[in-house]
């Protein structure tokens, strides 16, 4: 009898313990679009958008300009808002209870030509992509 109930405390205990780590591995929740922090995060993100649009060395307003032989090949890099995607997460940390996860693509824009002043004028392709992963926090009341 004794072994029993020593066998039935064991099985509870293995079983609280065994909860609980499966409970503590639980990492995020997303977070619904409707959510107040999705909207605060989908703002910032398309803030970081233009700040980043504006501080690339060779912008749409400051097109790079190189000439290869006869010709001239004038570049520029961009953020297409339209490939932004995001995600809110509820993480457990007291620290930091949420996450945002920014994706977008960075492009890279051409026109090829004569070496004429027109040729900063377009039009310009995407030549190149760069797919981007930003992990910020939302910590104190703000994303960081």
């Amino acid at each position: 009898m004794k072994s029993k109930y020593c066998l039935v405390v064991l099985f509870i205990v293995f079983f609280t313990v065994l909860h609980r780590n499966a409970s503590s591995q639980e990492v995020s929740m997303l977070l619904g679009k409707d959510h107040a922090l999705h909207a605060s995060f989908l703002d910032f993100a398309y803030s970081r958008i233009q700040v980043l649009n504006r501080s690339f060395i060779n912008a749409a307003d400051k097109i790079l300009i190189e000439s290869r032989d006869d010709l001239c090949v004038a570049r520029y890099q961009k953020i297409d808002p339209s490939t932004v995607n995001i995600e809110v997460k509820k993480v457990n940390s007291n620290l930091t209870p949420f996450i945002g996860v920014l994706n977008y693509t960075e492009s890279i824009y051409e026109n090829n030509g004569s070496c004429q002043a027109s040729l900063a004028n377009g039009p310009f392709i995407p030549v190149r992509h760069r797919k981007v992963t930003e992990i910020f926090r939302y910590v104190q009341n703000r994303w960081q």
